[in-house]
């Protein structure tokens, strides 16, 4: 049987132009390793995003 593993980071909005290549940057970091994004949430104040969170998962290694 399949398990897997779940890690859910957070990126805290500073500006649409100041973070995006930094934003693409880490998530494709996280894809070379092997995540892959389940569903993301974006945290809003005010109808402002202050923040999005993204969970990834993978399979686990057989130990």
């Amino acid at each position: 049987m399949n398990t897997y593993e779940y890690k859910t980071i957070k990126i805290e909005s500073k500006g649409f132009f100041k973070t995006t290549m930094e934003n693409d940057q880490l998530l494709n970091e996280y894809g070379a390793a092997g995540w892959m994004i389940v569903s993301s949430f974006a945290e809003q104040i005010n109808g402002i995003t202050s923040a999005v969170y993204y969970t990834f998962m993978r399979e686990k290694e057989a130990n």
